[in-house]
């Protein structure tokens, strides 16, 4: 009897832990500039109608990655991942220890590594359709007709002439010391896909792909590209995604 109720929590355990994961991949997820659809939640939701014929190939990955670079006058390769998007010349105002003494980790004097890439499109400098050996500038996260949400420009203000970073968890900074009393330890600490947090880090740094997967593979159903729910009603527990890392 004990050996059918213990299989019988496994099941349920199971269950609950798939109806709080997505696994289904890049495609139909809000990187998937193919299916002429906008603001799903990841993988989930139906979407709004966009024209997306700015992506002449009809191609879901080459929007930001190309296999070969096809000597292009940009190099945008240099930056990382077989890179094939135009990237930002901005000048972000970063965290620092100076503007809150609780930043303990070192901190890039500029977003780096795969927070510049996502970046290039996030943080509005740089049109959603610059990529390839296309100029771009038509497509923007502006909310107008041919455009995307503005809700997924980052950051979503300006200090001066600075775009303005402050505003956003921090990034390109490296990931502080264990810490009973502030931080689990990356190399313990696990996402809802059951990667640690360590493996997440760029060469030890939080980035934007340290807290969202991308490519949707593993993230919380409903959430925004999340790799652990951060509501209840995603399927997790609240503030799950910050308590995965921060002890409080």
């Amino acid at each position: 009897m004990r050996k059918l109720i213990k299989l019988a929590a496994v099941i349920v355990g199971m269950a609950a832990f798939g109806l709080a994961q997505a696994q289904t991949g890049i495609t139909g997820s809000s990187h998937d500039f193919t299916d002429g659809l906008m603001g799903k939640k990841g993988n989930q939701g139906a979407g709004t109608a966009v024209s997306e014929a700015w992506n002449g190939r009809k191609e879901i990955c080459r929007v930001c990655h190309v296999p070969h670079d096809h000597s292009q006058a940009a190099q945008r390769y240099t930056n990382g991942l077989l890179w094939n998007h135009g990237v930002s010349s901005a000048t972000y105002t970063m965290y620092d220890n100076t503007w809150s003494s609780t930043i303990t980790g070192a901190q890039s004097a500029q977003p780096d590594g795969t927070s510049k890439l996502c970046l290039s499109c996030h943080d509005g400098t740089v049109g959603i359709d610059t990529f390839d050996k296309y100029a771009g500038g038509a497509i923007w996260f502006d909310g107008s007709a041919t455009g995307y949400d503005t809700g997924y420009k980052v950051p979503g203000f300006s200090d001066g002439a600075n775009l303005d970073l402050r505003g956003t968890h921090p990034l390109s900074i490296a990931f502080p010391a264990a810490n009973v009393n502030e931080f689990k330890d990356p190399a313990i600490a696990t996402w809802i896909g059951g990667e640690t947090v360590a493996a997440t880090l760029d060469n030890g740094k939080v980035q934007c792909s340290t807290c969202h997967d991308v490519h949707s593979q593993n993230i919380a159903t409903g959430s925004h590209l999340l790799r652990a729910a951060q509501t209840v009603a995603q399927g997790g527990v609240a503030s799950g995604l910050c308590l995965t890392c921060h002890v409080k």
